[in-house]
């Protein structure tokens, strides 16, 4: 049951990192003030701290599953076999 808590908590910061991160990529959109502008940066450092915790959370599932490194490195090394 604890896992199975701690897989969904991982996966929901994770979500939540990107929608903010979402709105950081509209706000320019909008006419805002330097302070606004300056209380919405802390707010993106927080989603990247956001993400790396629900990483955690999620731990080697999401390294084993997502790892886009080793995929392209397979993909590499088969064209590498093909000629």
């Amino acid at each position: 049951m604890k896992h199975k808590f701690t897989r969904i908590l991982g996966i929901a910061l994770i979500v939540f990192s990107w929608i903010l991160w979402g709105v950081f990529l509209i706000l320019p959109f909008f006419r805002l003030t330097i302070r606004q502008y300056a209380i919405a940066y802390p707010i993106i450092l927080a989603a990247t701290n956001i993400f790396w915790v629900g990483a955690a959370l999620i731990g080697k599932e999401l390294i084993q599953k997502y790892n886009l490194l080793s995929k392209v490195k397979m993909w590499f090394i088969k064209l590498r076999i093909k000629k």
